[in-house]
């Protein structure tokens, strides 16, 4: 009868060891998929951040090419291409639709094909840049860190928004702040940054003015 109770003891002392080590895998289960959804929120955040400073630069193209469009100044570049900047981009803009390009994806593109040639065969056209562009880094900085901030992210000293001068495209790094799962006995709880990298789309027209 002692053995039958010693098998007991047994028993209940292997069924709780295997109990933690499975208590164990689970944790760190939940903590490996927990940093892969956060990495992917990081991504997700740093990507729409870039798409947003980008957006600003667009903007700024658009007034530039508006105010150019339509001032006395550029009734040489009409006489000469026989219709507007505008006109040149949306029609090139179409022909990338036609392809199956985004609207987006079909405009930066008829900005990177019209814009170069234009820029530097009217100096007008390029102080129409050069005047809207000289104040949107501070914009591009907001609407970049508003997108981070609403998706989670951290602003701090290692969040970096840039204008890349070999690619043409804004580029940033930022982080999203993991905190691990603890079971508390054997997994310590621990809170780190998870650093991701998002880029815009390349505006390589902007290499004509800067």
């Amino acid at each position: 009868m002692n053995y039958v109770k010693n098998e007991k003891g047994t028993s209940a002392f292997y069924l709780l060891w295997i109990t933690g080590i499975v208590l164990v895998i689970f944790v760190i289960v939940i903590n490996i998929a927990k940093v892969y959804i956060i990495k992917e929120q990081a991504n997700t955040a740093v990507e729409q951040a870039a798409i947003a400073g980008t957006s600003v630069l667009i903007e700024k193209t658009k007034e530039a090419i508006d105010a150019f469009d339509s001032s006395p100044e550029s009734l040489p570049q009409k006489k000469a291409d026989e219709k507007t900047i505008s006109d040149q981009i949306d029609e090139k803009k179409m022909e990338y639709v036609s392809q199956n390009y985004s609207d987006s994806e079909a405009y930066i593109r008829a900005l990177n094909d019209i814009l170069p040639s234009k820029l530097a065969l009217y100096n007008e056209l390029k102080m129409e840049f050069e005047a809207r562009l000289r104040d949107s880094t501070s914009l591009i900085y907001d609407a970049a860190q508003q997108v981070i901030s609403a998706n989670h992210g951290n602003i701090d000293e290692r969040t970096e928004i840039i204008l890349s001068r070999e690619k043409w495209r804004i580029e940033i790094k930022a982080t999203t702040t993991f905190e691990s799962i603890s079971d508390n006995k054997f997994i310590a709880a621990f809170i780190k940054k998870i650093p991701q990298k998002g880029y815009g789309p390349s505006l390589v027209y902007l290499k004509e003015i800067m």
